[in-house]
Order: C-alpha cells, then structure tokens, then sequence
C-alpha cells in the first residue's frame, strides 16, 4: 500500500506498447505476480501473435504505472479485444494493480471501453472482478461465465517437497518405485534441468517441441511443433527468458533419447510449467511422472516457494496436489452497437462449444 503521501490518482490512459519500458512495466506489482503478467511476456506476444497495435491501459504515469492491462485484437473475430495470451495460448493473463485505489480507477476506464472486452480465464474470488463488477453497472454488461471443473492447480512448497514421494499415498510411492525401475530396464535414466544460454536456446527448445509431438499432442495438432503461431510465440519468449536467466529447460533422457521434457520460468518466487510432453514410445514408465518429482524436488530444495501446474486440473495435477481455484470466462460488452452484435455473436459460440464438449473426450493421462 501507498503512505498518505502518495498523490491519489483520478483517471487511466490508452497508451502504446512501447511507451512504457520494460522496468516500469514490471514494477507495476501485484499481489499474486506471474509470468504472463511479465514485459517478457508481452514483448514476446507483440512479436509474434499480436494483429495490429497493442493497447495499454496504465494507472498512473508511464514511467512507474500503478495498474497496467495489455489488450490485442481478439483471435476470435474483429471488434473483440483481449488479454495477451488469454485465449490463443489459454493462459490465466490477470491485469497488474499495486493496491485497490488503483485497481478501482483501472476497471472505471475499461468499463467506459466502447470495444468489447475478453479478458479470458480469471480466479472466480479476485478481486478485479468483483470491482469490474461494480463499475460496469449502467455502462456495459460484465459477464462472468463458470469453467467446469478448477484450474491453475498448484503445490505450497516446503523442506518436505524434497522428497516429493514421501507427500504421496504408499501407492502413488510403490507407482513411482516402479515406472522408476521400468525406466531404469530401458537403458540409462539421466534427468537435465537447464538454465539455457542465448547460443543453446533455440535447440533446445526445438528438442522439447519434438518430445511433445510424439504422442496424442502430435496427433491432435496441439503440439507446438505443429502451431505455426503458437510454436513462433514459444520460441521467441523462450529466448528472452533465457537472455533473462529465468528459463529451465528440463529433460528426462533414457541412453541420452529425451523420453519427457518440461518448458518451464522460475521467477516470482515459484518454478511455473507452461509446457509439457512425452514420449509415447517410453509411456509405461510415465516419463512425465518421474521428470515431475524431480523437478518438484529441485524447486523445494532451491527453497522456492510454490510449483506452479497452470492450465486446468487434471486426474494427473491431482496425483500431487488438490490445491486449484475456480475461475470464470469474464468478458465485457459496452452498450452500444458493436457489443449488442458481439455478444449475440458470444452466445452462438459458447453454445456451439457446450453442444461440441458433449462429444469430445479429455486424453486419459496427458502427463504421462
């Protein structure tokens, strides 16, 4: 929080991307930070996946920004805006705000937005919707839909994570004893957490995008060898993280053939997995198992503070911890035209999209 002697601030401004730097950007802190939150992450997005200008919307001067929200041109059809990464990438990207004066003057000017607003994925108990709640009244519609089921699982670390088996039922422990010695009956296990220079970076990551095509990623087009887009926008934020020192490249290797791998940041006090994958060939040893304790066990003895799973949880998140949130789809529709014809545009999907899960089908074990 501010003292009394911090001049209260009145109103938000529209600015461009590079109009605020890198450090400004990453001050303006949170209580809850991640790394989609991060200049990183928008500067990697802005160079790949973004159509048209990015829109930053900032409390406070552009030089120390007190909240901050970073719009692109929505994926999903012209008029709609979104957060960076919050649909293509299906990540939880939540807007910046130092304190609750700040956050309440960010959400009057969205909800004076004449673009009709997605803002993705949100913890179903922050606060920002509970604020955009309020100031959307007589001014647009904020509409918050429920995701079945939780997401953003993740483990409060401490000294007894060293030993991640031992926070295990005796038969997760006994599982895990024996995908260790079916690993072992393959060849010579070897595990890789690297910290990648700017010169090793790219092949290194075009390795991980290999591993994760191999099975029903590959299969279903979702790996990121095979998302021209998405597969650009990793690669490029992966190089600024490595410039940045916080990107962990991790492998599980069987006679030096990677079997699992794992794209991960440590920052923010906490190691958060963007992207995993395995080997079908090596499936039952569940080489995704055995990289995921040896990563939790690396994060709990650097005395990190959390493991971060993001994306939804899963019967294979579960295996190692039942803390998740609840989240919501939160978009805004203005009260004009262009949200009256969004919204009905709105609708129709999610509809289609209710009728489609219906027939789909979750993969059993997308950890494996």
């Amino acid at each position: 929080m501010f003292d009394s002697q911090t001049p209260p601030i009145r109103q938000a401004a529209h600015v461009g991307f590079g109009e605020v730097s890198d450090r400004a950007w990453d001050n303006a802190e949170t209580r809850y930070r991640t790394p989609m939150q991060s200049h990183l992450w928008a500067r990697a997005y802005a160079a790949t996946l973004a159509k048209g200008e990015i829109d930053v919307v900032i409390v406070g001067d552009p030089s120390a920004p007190r909240a901050l929200a970073a719009f692109a041109k929505s994926v999903s059809g012209t008029g709609r805006w979104t957060l960076l990464g919050a649909e293509d990438l299906w990540e939880s990207v939540e807007v910046a705000a130092q304190d609750a004066e700040a956050e309440e003057v960010l959400v009057r000017q969205l909800a004076r937005s004449s673009r009709p607003l997605r803002f993705g994925h949100y913890p179903a108990n922050s606060s920002f919707l509970q604020a955009m709640t309020r100031a959307a009244r007589g001014k647009a519609l904020f509409v918050r839909h429920a995701v079945p089921g939780r997401a953003l699982p993740r483990i409060l670390l401490g000294p007894q994570w060293c030993a991640p088996e031992s926070q295990l039922s005796s038969r997760r422990r006994s599982d895990l004893r024996r995908m260790g010695r079916l690993a072992s009956g393959a060849g010579k296990v070897s595990y890789e957490i690297i910290s990648p220079g700017c010169a090793e970076v790219d092949s290194l990551v075009l390795e991980a995008f290999a591993v994760e095509e191999k099975n029903w990623k590959g299969r279903s087009g979702t790996a990121m060898a095979s998302d021209a887009a998405k597969g650009a926008f990793y690669k490029e934020y992966a190089r600024l993280a490595a410039d940045a020192g916080i990107l962990r490249l991790c492998f599980l290797r069987i006679d030096g053939a990677p079997a699992a791998m794992q794209f991960a940041v440590e920052c923010y006090n906490a190691f958060w997995l963007l992207k995993i994958g395995y080997d079908e060939t090596y499936r039952r040893c569940s080489p995704g198992s055995l990289l995921m304790r040896e990563t939790i066990s690396y994060a709990a003895t650097k005395g990190i503070a959390a493991y971060e799973f993001l994306g939804r949880e899963a019967d294979w998140t579960k295996l190692w911890t039942t803390e998740a949130r609840p989240i919501v789809n939160a978009r805004l529709y203005p009260y004009n035209a262009s949200g009256a014809w969004t919204l009905l545009a709105d609708t129709g999907e999610l509809a289609m999209r209710r009728l489609g899960t219906r027939f789909s089908r979750t993969p059993p074990d997308a950890s494996a």
